[in-house]
């Protein structure tokens, strides 16, 4: 709370004078506490985050038209680390069919999600995969807008886990390339491409990027996670 502009003084108003609401005080505790949090990780070196590198598969692009999850994939980092065998990877059921033109893009076919688990069965198992780490994408908007559509369906809640987008970074740090797509940027990184739009595969090649970025960004002086918000925010104008 300190550090979103309540001084110590008027923390009077919150905790009240004598007999005090022990449920206030305890929220109020409560948000001095995520607040510590907040500021500790924006202080925390890129390269002793944690890190998961996020990746699905769909029918579409756009959930609020019927397109659906059919593949997720997270694999996690400890800073510039990849830990390989520290994977999420499921196929997921759709209640719609696959578009032919989606199983010749992602290999992905109705036999191999016959009986795979709807995505009601499978995300908190996923979210829970994710818990005290950085989620990473590549373009990571269009996982957050299938995420979103979900929870908000489900449970009115939304996605809450803070991300990254790596075509914005590499936007940033790439400037002379003309195009970011995943293709150039790992290409330019100089990481091979293997088994595209296959959702295990992609995730692991956007953590490789984010190895790789993370070693260009500390020469640039990107030290913390509060560098690269200002280092994107003053390149990316």
């Amino acid at each position: 709370m300190l550090a979103r502009g309540i001084g110590k003084q008027h923390m009077g108003m919150f905790y009240g004078q004598g007999g005090a609401d022990l449920r206030q005080e305890a929220w109020t505790r409560s948000l001095l506490q995520e607040s510590q949090r907040h500021a500790n990780l924006l202080q925390t070196p890129l390269r002793e985050l944690v890190y998961t590198s996020v990746d699905i598969e769909t029918t579409g692009f756009y959930p609020e038209r019927g397109a659906e999850v059919i593949s997720i994939a997270a694999i996690r980092m400890n800073g510039r680390e990849i830990a390989h065998d520290d994977l999420f990877s499921v196929y997921v059921r759709p209640s719609g069919c696959i578009p032919d033109h989606i199983t010749v893009l992602t290999g992905i076919t109705e036999d191999m999600v016959a009986e795979a688990p709807p995505l009601g069965e499978v995300f908190a198992s996923f979210e829970a995969f994710l818990t005290n780490t950085i989620v990473i994408g590549y373009y990571i908007g269009h996982e957050l807008k299938f995420f979103n559509h979900f929870l908000w369906h489900s449970s009115y809640q939304r996605f809450t886990h803070r991300t990254l987008e790596m075509k914005k970074v590499a936007e940033c740090l790439y400037p002379q390339l003309t195009e970011h797509r995943m293709e150039d940027v790992l290409e330019w990184a100089g990481i091979s491409i293997k088994n595209r739009h296959h959702a295990q595969s992609d995730a692991r090649m956007t953590a490789k990027l984010w190895s790789v970025m993370q070693k260009s960004l500390e020469i640039h002086g990107v030290q913390t996670l509060a560098d690269l918000y200002v280092y994107l925010t003053h390149k990316g104008k």
